[in-house]
C-alpha cells in the first residue's frame, strides 16, 4: 500500500513537471516569435531610416518594390517631358536630419508595414559661411512597405513639404512692403 502511494505521488509530481515544462516551452516559444516580430520592425526602422535618407539624394531605387519602381519611371519621364531647366546633379545638398521616424507593421497582415518620418534637408547655397543663410526645407515622408522577394520594399510614397526658409523670407518681405505702404499711406 505505502509503494501505491509513493508511486502514485511520483505519478503526479511527473505529470506536473511535464506540464510545467510544457507550459515553459510554449512561453519560450511565444518569446521567440515576439522577439523576432520586433527584430522584423527593427530592420524594417532601420531600413526606412536608409531610404528616407536615399530618397533625400535622389538614390532610392533600390528600395522600391517592381511596381512602384515603375510608377516612379513613368512620373519621372512625364515630369522631364514638361521641364524647361534641368537641375544640375549637385544640389547643394549639405545635411539630411531624420527627426523623427516611426514604422509599424500594418494590423493583421505580416508583408505590409508603414513608416513615417519627419525630414530636415538643408542646402548651402554659395556664396556665404553663415549657417544661417543655408536653404532649409522640412518633410513629412509617408511610406507604405511590402515584402518582396523576402525583402522589404517601399510600394508607395507621399511627401508633404512642411517647412521652407524661403516662405519665412517671403513672410518677412511681404510684411516689410505692408509697414512701408502703410508709412506712405499716413504720410500722404
Amino acid at each position: 500500500m505505502k509503494k501505491g502511494w509513493i508511486m502514485l505521488l511520483l505519478g503526479v509530481g511527473l505529470a506536473l513537471s511535464l506540464g510545467w515544462g510544457f507550459n515553459q516551452y510554449t512561453a519560450l516559444h511565444k518569446a521567440r516569435q515576439t522577439i523576432a516580430g520586433y527584430q522584423d520592425v527593427e530592420a524594417l526602422n532601420q531600413r526606412s531610416e536608409d531610404f528616407v535618407r536615399a530618397y533625400a539624394q535622389g538614390k532610392h531605387q533600390e528600395f522600391l518594390s517592381k511596381a512602384a519602381a515603375d510608377r516612379f519611371a513613368r512620373e519621372d519621364n512625364r515630369e522631364k517631358d514638361h521641364e524647361d531647366v534641368h537641375m544640375s546633379e549637385d544640389t547643394g545638398l549639405q545635411k539630411v536630419d531624420i527627426q523623427q521616424l516611426y514604422t509599424k507593421k500594418v494590423k493583421d497582415r505580416d508583408d505590409q508595414a508603414e513608416s513615417y518620418a519627419t525630414l530636415r534637408l538643408q542646402y548651402e547655397l554659395g556664396g556665404s559661411n553663415s549657417p544661417a543663410d543655408d536653404y532649409i526645407q522640412t518633410f513629412s515622408v509617408h511610406s507604405v512597405w511590402i515584402r518582396e522577394n523576402e525583402q522589404w520594399k517601399v510600394n508607395d510614397v507621399d511627401i508633404i513639404l512642411t517647412g521652407d526658409t524661403s516662405d519665412d523670407e517671403l513672410k518677412r518681405q511681404a510684411q516689410e512692403a505692408l509697414e512701408n505702404a502703410t508709412r506712405a499711406r499716413d504720410g500722404e
